[in-house]
């Protein structure tokens, strides 16, 4: 049963063209990481050339191509940003649309007269929404590789492509706590337009304060996939960054920096330790949704909308 309401939420949101917007969303900004990444090659290439014949007309050697001192996967760099901010959006549509339209039609209300319980109902949307996601991430990891064939003009290494899926896989988890964000702020809220305007204001929160409080991060330092805290001598700083451990933003961008080599060196244990915040999170919402699920009035819901 649990399969089969998945299946059926992923025809709808098939019929509705939401999977055509997310994966063309998600894609797109893979293509565009590869893209700046290529561009930033050709820059750098055309650069060392020039002052490798500078160099030589004056008699001096040239230095190392700075392009093959930098990580392979430093390519897709861009990635970890377009994550926290498209691809988090975007998950939150497909969270929010996964329950949305059952609470405008009166599917849910029907469907319970049938022998589904309200426990399989809410593990089918959970899967349906997750295994978008994955379904996604899994396709921008096949664009990534293309993009590495192109602009390296050889295939990557097995480490580099267990990073690169590691990279991805944590992507997904990310991505799978802003679906439940979605997901929860409806079954709070219990209207559509403000369920989604609370679940945008998580993201902020998520995104830019939550940085900003933990790390003393401005705005648009939250935009930069690579980030360096400042120093934490000040009272209010000192007493905020103690809650950086629990910023998911900042623990998915520090742990994707380690994984794709461009980032300050660390153990693995920690980067592992900065997941657990992530996976508890999204253990956390998802027996959080369950728990709403089997609460909601689903007929009133209905009726106000």
């Amino acid at each position: 049963m649990i399969a089969a309401i998945a299946a059926q939420q992923v025809t709808v949101l098939r019929r509705k063209h939401v999977l055509t917007v997310a994966f063309a969303t998600m894609i797109g900004i893979t293509v565009l990481a590869g893209v700046l990444g290529w561009a930033s090659r050709l820059t750098i290439i055309g650069v060392y050339d020039e002052s490798v014949k500078l160099l030589a007309s004056r008699g001096g050697s040239a230095p190392p191509n700075p392009f093959l001192l930098k990580p392979v996967l430093s390519l897709m760099s861009n990635m970890v940003i377009y994550v926290t901010m498209i691809g988090a959006l975007v998950a939150l549509l497909l969270g929010h649309l996964t329950l949305a339209e059952d609470f405008t039609v009166g599917i849910a209300a029907l469907l319970f007269s049938r022998p589904v319980t309200r426990t399989q109902y809410a593990l089918g949307k959970l899967a349906a929404a997750m295994g978008t996601l994955g379904a996604a991430m899994a396709a921008c990891a096949v664009v990534s590789v293309g993009a590495l064939v192109v602009v390296n003009r050889r295939f990557p290494s097995a480490g580099d492509l267990s990073r690169l899926v590691v990279f991805h896989a944590l992507s997904w988890l990310y991505l799978s706590v802003f679906a439940l964000v979605g997901m929860v702020t409806l079954l709070v809220a219990r209207r559509r337009a403000l369920g989604l305007l609370c679940a945008i204001g998580v993201w902020l929160m998520v995104t830019f304060v939550a940085p900003q409080f933990t790390s003393g991060l401005r705005p648009s330092q939250s935009l930069n996939p690579i980030v360096d805290p400042i120093s934490t001598s000040q009272t209010f700083f000192r007493l905020t960054s103690k809650g950086r451990p629990f910023s998911v933003a900042e623990q998915f961008k520090q742990a994707s920096a380690h994984i794709l080599h461009t980032g300050p060196s660390e153990p693995i244990w920690t980067t592992v330790e900065r997941t657990a915040p992530i996976i508890g999170l999204m253990l956390v919402l998802s027996v959080l949704v369950v728990g709403l699920v089997r609460r909601h009035d689903f007929v009133r819901s209905d009726a106000r909308e």
